[in-house]
């Protein structure tokens, strides 16, 4: 979503873009769900706990009512059969007691085993100990009565207290799910925030220009550049291109180099071709970069930063010159047309210094690529690197050659070609549309142009496995 910004605003808005997420996940849908989800697992545990509390009650009280039961039936078939005893006992003294002659004669025995008062006492012996074990019954009676009672009362008080629970229960369920709506509804509006940001951050992002004041903040596909707001011919060339000046010259650039090596920019600009290269070094290689315009230098500085690549570039605010001293900058109408030299419609002058390349350049740096583009000062750059030029003999060259500057120069375009034809170098044209080099015109040829960017060899193309020859 946020590859245009990359790398310095895409790290910016994807840390707004993960903090308002996170926002929405760890304020609201986080610990909030989450001790729903945990108030409403303890509701669940207790209704299973309550659950299996009222099971419990219920089979003891079926365990209860089939002991009362049992013991109801066993009371009445004991004390039935003791009444039975006891009233078959009864009529027997009762027998004795007044003997019908059949009974009298027949039981002489009974007649002489004591009499009647030993009759006597021996049933009434009886009836101490039947009196005895009645009271006894009716004591169990009593008991296994209150323990019926008892039960009953458990019984009855069972489904009062699941109701009372089950109530409880409900209100709490109630509760938390009344605050588990209020919080779905505050996550949905914070996520409805967050979509709102992230859509005005993807206008923001899709914007080939974003005015910050004084520069304008201009998308690139290797990231954002800062331009002069008062610099509208370039404004409005960047937004016609589409962030991409000179692409043909960019993609030879990338072709020629590999990760971990140096270049070499001379006349660096705003960084059109600086960020570029940095990029495709990597942070093991590192970039050169030469500008005089104090102005332009500033914010090619800050536009390192803001893409993150500053560690990799050495930024070096002077003009390439053959020798030190100080020149006077005529700044152009476009940041890229000011020059040393006389300039018709400059729109002002800044004092500038001016320093050899071989002396901005640390003795034994190995370069595979030099790019210089100083309007029409090549010459005066060039013969301030004889070092460098000896130290890299396998060093590719990308200059401009632009016909209306050499005039200003007092140098015809025969001499400027000699300059690197003279010590070995060959001339590629660079096709900007199609990205590929071919063999350049004579010079007389090249003359008839307005300007073209020239690629100087001194090894063939087939060195140099990603460049690709017309």
């Amino acid at each position: 979503m946020l590859s245009g910004l990359r790398p310095f605003a895409a790290p910016f808005l994807n840390r707004v873009q993960l903090r308002m997420r996170q926002a929405v996940e760890d304020a609201a849908l986080g610990p909030a769900m989450r001790d729903v989800a945990e108030r409403l697992e303890r509701v669940e545990e207790h209704l299973r706990r309550t659950v299996a509390t009222l099971g419990a009650l219920i089979d003891r009280s079926a365990e209860i009512s089939r002991r009362l039961d049992g013991i109801e039936g066993q009371l009445r078939e004991e004390v039935g059969g003791r009444l039975d005893k006891v009233e078959e006992r009864l009529r027997e003294e009762i027998t004795i007691l007044h003997p019908t002659p059949e009974a009298a004669g027949s039981s002489p025995d009974r007649q002489a085993g004591g009499g009647l008062p030993g009759a006597v006492n021996a049933v009434r012996t009886q009836l101490r100990s039947l009196q005895v074990a009645l009271d006894s019954l009716r004591l169990e009676q009593a008991a296994l009565g209150a323990l019926g009672r008892d039960s009953r009362a458990l019984l009855e008080g069972i489904p009062v207290l699941i109701g009372q629970r089950t109530d409880a229960v409900m209100q709490r369920s109630d509760t938390l799910l009344q605050r588990s709506d209020v919080l779905v509804q505050s996550s949905d509006a914070l996520v409805q925030r967050s979509d709102t940001l992230l859509q005005r951050s993807d206008t923001l992002v899709q914007r080939v220009a974003i005015p910050l004041g004084q520069e304008v903040l201009a998308r690139t596909p290797e990231g954002y550049l800062l331009i002069p707001t008062e610099d509208v011919p370039l404004l409005i060339a960047m937004f016609e291109s589409g962030g991409r000046l000179e692409p043909g010259t960019v993609a030879v650039i990338q072709a020629i180099l590999r990760e971990g090596d140096v270049v070499l920019d001379v006349g660096a600009n705003i960084g059109l071709t600086v960020l570029p290269a940095a990029r495709r070094v990597g942070t093991s290689g590192r970039v050169i970069a030469v500008e005089a315009g104090s102005r332009v230098a500033g914010l090619l500085g800050r536009s390192l930063a803001l893409n993150g690549v500053a560690e990799r570039v050495s930024l070096h605010h002077a003009a390439a010159g053959e020798a030190p001293g100080r020149a006077v900058l005529n700044i152009g109408m476009t940041s890229g047309h000011s020059s040393l030299l006389g300039l018709p419609g400059s729109e002002g002058v800044e004092e500038v210094e001016v320093k050899p390349l071989d002396e901005l350049v640390e003795p034994g740096t190995r370069i595979r690529l030099a790019k210089i583009d100083v309007e029409g000062y090549e010459p005066q750059a060039w013969r301030g690197m004889r070092r460098i030029l000896a130290e890299n003999p396998e060093m590719a060259v990308l200059v401009e050659f632009g016909p209306e500057h050499l005039k200003r120069a007092g140098i015809t375009p025969a001499d400027w070609m000699a300059l690197f034809t003279g010590v070995g170098f060959t001339p590629y044209e660079v096709d900007e549309t199609l990205g590929v080099v071919r063999p350049a015109r004579p010079v007389q040829d090249l003359s008839a142009l307005h300007s073209v960017n020239l690629l100087m060899l001194q090894r063939p193309v087939s060195a140099y496995p990603e460049l690709r020859l017309a």
